[in-house]
C-alpha cells in the first residue's frame, strides 16, 4: 500500500472544532473514506489522486516527488512552496506517519499564491531523477518513462487547484500521511 498524502479543506466551524479539541484531527482527515464511498469513482483518475473539487486532495504516492519539484529538497518547508505538502503545524495524535498538520487560512493563501506563481516549466526544470533517487524521494520510481508528465505534473496541477479553492473559501487545510 505505502504512504500517501491526503488533505482537506476545513471551514471556520471545523477549524474552531479542531482548535478546541486537537484530538479530532485524525477523524477529520480519515473521513475521506466515507466521502469516497458516497461518490464512488467521481473525480478520480486511475487511482492516482482525486480532483480536490469536493474539498479533498489525494496526492497518492506522488507527494514526496511533488514536494521535491516545489522545493528542490527532500524535506524542507522554509517557504510557502515547501508548506504545500509538508507544511503546517502538527495537531492531534501520531497515527503512524506523524500527526496531521494544519495550515490556517493566512498560510493557505500564501501557499496558494506561491503555487500560482511557479510555472510548470520551472518545475519541469527541477525534475532530476538521479537526484531524487539519491535523496531517497519516495516512492523511488523516478526513472520510469513519462513519470513526470503522467504522474507528477497532474498531481501538481491538482495541488494548485486545491489550494486556490481553499484560499478562495478562506479555509484552513489539514494534511495527513496515511
Amino acid at each position: 500500500m505505502g504512504m500517501t498524502v491526503v488533505a482537506r479543506e476545513l471551514d471556520s466551524e471545523q477549524l474552531a472544532s479542531l482548535l478546541a479539541d486537537p484530538s479530532v484531527a485524525n477523524d477529520l482527515i480519515l473521513d475521506e473514506d466515507e466521502d469516497e464511498d458516497e461518490g464512488e469513482g467521481e473525480g478520480e483518475g486511475e487511482g492516482e489522486g482525486v480532483d480536490g473539487g469536493d474539498g479533498w486532495l489525494d496526492l497518492d504516492k506522488a507527494w514526496h516527488g511533488v514536494h521535491f519539484l516545489l522545493t528542490g529538497a527532500a524535506w524542507g518547508t522554509d517557504n510557502p512552496l515547501g508548506g504545500a505538502v509538508l507544511g503546517g503545524r502538527e495537531v492531534g495524535e501520531d497515527d503512524g506517519y506523524g500527526p496531521p498538520r494544519l495550515l490556517e487560512p493566512d498560510l493557505v493563501r500564501e501557499v496558494a499564491e506561491a503555487l500560482g506563481a511557479v510555472t510548470d516549466d520551472e518545475l519541469r526544470a527541477r525534475f532530476d531523477p538521479e537526484e531524487m533517487q539519491r535523496l531517497d524521494i519516495y516512492p523511488q520510481v523516478w526513472d520510469e518513462s513519462d513519470i513526470l508528465d503522467e504522474y507528477l505534473m497532474p498531481n501538481v496541477r491538482e495541488l494548485r487547484d486545491f489550494y486556490a479553492r481553499a484560499a478562495a473559501h478562506d479555509a484552513a487545510v489539514l494534511i495527513g500521511v496515511q
